[in-house]
């Protein structure tokens, strides 16, 4: 056979030679062609050093998109992992935004049913405590209604007022004074004494559907044998807590405190349809009681600025 053309055959069966996917026969022709010409050996060598290097790079190729894919696979689980975490989390805050969120606002509704009641008393009686000095005190006022008529007892005085009423008749027991008094705005509105109870509405109710609700907390307990809802609000200096009847609604205690320095407590008692006329009448000030009482009419007018202010935000 011609050297050239044996030469030829050789190098066209290199791949599979090197590869050894080669025919036995052939292996040992192009072996003993190898062994005999240096050209073909040479030629041999570096088809040789080019498929291992190219094998190599493919294996190195191989394992580095392993890599890569394992990270990848490592990065999802952990973006799958954060995902579930904040929708958890999204859903937690959720929750609780729309428990406080839905018990402020049935607080709210019974306000408002509240306002619109004819005859009604509220009670109101305050412990005061120095956390420092151990000084109490203790102080309660009485608020009656009917059909219009009010009447505010407290330790030292006593307030008649009508609604819609520019007047009032304010009786001082402590330096024995009656003050008929005249203001250039109206001075009550019906529903007005239910204010009393209205810090949640008046407060939170303008945040319950929003982020700022999450600063709120709300659980449920017990007080004098009634169960309740206990709203609080605080941080690390001090709180307040607003205890709502489960049953009605109702504010029946607040407590404010500021850490190893005061404690106030409110209870509530809220009662309808026990307020007699003679309860809201002003005629008892003409009884003997009141004979040596000082009596003054009195102008009390707020200025055109103030008046602005008072008739936006009460009579709106």
């Amino acid at each position: 056979m011609d050297n050239k053309l044996e030469c030829d055959i050789v190098k066209e069966l290199s791949i599979q030679y090197i590869e050894k996917t080669i025919n036995e026969g052939s292996e040992k022709f192009v072996k003993n062609h190898l062994e005999n010409c240096k050209e073909c050996s040479e030629f041999y060598k570096v088809m040789e050093s080019k498929i291992y290097n190219d094998d190599g790079q493919d294996k190195l190729m191989k394992k580095h998109l392993k890599k890569v894919h394992t990270h990848i696979n490592l990065l999802r689980i952990s973006l799958i992992t954060i995902l579930i975490f904040i929708l958890g989390a999204t859903f937690i805050f959720w929750s609780k935004e729309q428990r406080i969120s839905n018990l402020i606002n049935k607080i709210s509704e019974k306000i408002e049913y509240m306002e619109t009641l004819d005859n009604y008393r509220i009670t109101q009686t305050t412990m005061y405590k120095n956390l420092k000095t151990g000084e109490k005190s203790e102080f309660k006022d009485e608020y009656y209604y009917k059909n219009g008529k009010s009447k505010r007892i407290s330790d030292s005085s006593i307030i008649f007022c009508e609604d819609n009423s520019y007047d009032s008749i304010e009786v001082y027991k402590d330096i024995k004074q009656i003050d008929y008094s005249h203001y250039n705005y109206i001075k009550q509105k019906k529903g007005g004494l239910i204010g009393v109870l209205s810090y949640v509405k008046e407060n939170y109710q303008p945040i319950a559907s929003t982020i700022y609700s999450l600063a709120l907390s709300v659980r449920e307990d017990r007080y004098n044998g009634l169960e309740c809802y206990v709203l609080r609000f605080g941080n690390e200096n001090s709180y307040k807590d607003i205890w709502i009847d489960k049953n009605s609604y109702i504010t029946i205690r607040e407590i404010d405190e500021v850490y190893g320095s005061i404690y106030t407590e409110t209870v509530f008692t809220f009662e309808e349809n026990i307020v007699t006329d003679e309860d809201v009448n002003t005629k008892i000030l003409d009884s003997k009681e009141y004979d040596d009482y000082k009596r003054n009419d009195v102008n009390s007018n707020l200025s055109e600025q103030d008046l602005k202010k008072y008739n936006s935000f009460y009579l709106q």
